[in-house]
């Protein structure tokens, strides 16, 4: 079976990625941390989108009653967060991965 140069790239990368998961020391606090910040900032946004049901309820007149808008807004604040979460945790990776490659190297 031949495999080209880019399928062989990736396979290297893939497995780089994958010793390097298992070989880091314990993440933990730093995923539960990344985990927290996705939540505040969640948390934060849903309070201002619930805000403006209380600001200017005329403005939803006809669209949502204040029920339906703290349901939308609570479905938005955890797509909100799960997005941030994920996109935190993709640039750490990324990041990590760059410093394994020495690209932090200055010398």
């Amino acid at each position: 079976m031949k495999i080209t140069k880019k399928q062989l790239r990736r396979i290297i990368k893939e497995e780089k990625s994958k010793i390097l998961k298992e070989s880091i020391s314990d993440m933990t606090s730093v995923a539960n941390d990344v985990g927290l910040a996705a939540s505040q900032i969640a948390d934060g946004f849903s309070d201002q989108m619930g805000f403006l049901y209380e600001e200017d309820p005329e403005m939803f007149r006809g669209r949502s009653t204040q029920k339906e808008w703290t349901d939308q807004v609570m479905a938005a604040a955890q797509e909100l967060e799960e997005v941030l979460e994920a996109a935190i945790n993709k640039s750490i990776e990324r990041i990590e991965m760059q410093l394994h490659d020495g690209q932090y190297h200055r010398g």
